[in-house]
């Protein structure tokens, strides 16, 4: 039997939306044994001036992934709002993304894998099946801004490394 889109989206959402929950929580321990407040030194944090900052990576996974639903259930997203200034709000971000994923159903998306969907870029609109949209952008934007988010992390000076990227999607 072939792997349904259901099966390859769905658990690797929640695993990336777990991975970069537990990236921040080692930032917020790193803050505290560094005496420093992580609310100001991280969400505002980027790796180049010209990039957006943490904020904007968890704000954007996220939002890759209420599009994402949106194109796998035919239901349109309500996105949430980018309002989130501490770390504690971007953990709730995270959490009602986990939320929103765990609420899809299989049968909610895998009779939609070649349903056509318009995906807007700033030169022109590609229509692409929903498992196009979802396999090479969705989830490809999803992932970009989990490592970014990841990588604007470790040039802080967060002690965080490979495993703590791959801890969440080996876990069983």
């Amino acid at each position: 039997m072939p792997t349904s889109l259901y099966d390859l989206i769905i658990p690797t959402f929640i695993k990336g939306l777990q991975t970069f929950d537990h990236v921040l929580t080692k930032a917020e321990q790193y803050a505290k044994e560094k005496g420093l407040d992580a609310d100001e030194v991280f969400p505002q944090a980027r790796l180049v001036d010209d990039q957006l900052p943490l904020v904007f990576q968890v704000q954007t996974a996220t939002k890759a992934v209420q599009t994402t639903i949106g194109r796998l259930t035919g239901v349109e997203p309500t996105f949430f709002e980018d309002n989130e200034k501490t770390i504690a709000d971007l953990h709730a971000r995270i959490q009602k993304a986990l939320e929103a994923v765990k609420s899809v159903k299989p049968e909610d998306v895998n009779s939609r894998e070649d349903v056509k969907v318009d995906l807007p870029r700033p030169d022109r609109i590609l229509h692409l099946t929903v498992k196009e949209a979802t396999l090479y952008h969705g989830q490809t934007n999803f992932f970009f801004h989990i490592v970014t988010g990841y990588s604007i992390l470790r040039a802080q000076g967060v002690p965080i490394g490979k495993a703590d990227y791959l801890g969440s999607f080996l876990a069983q």
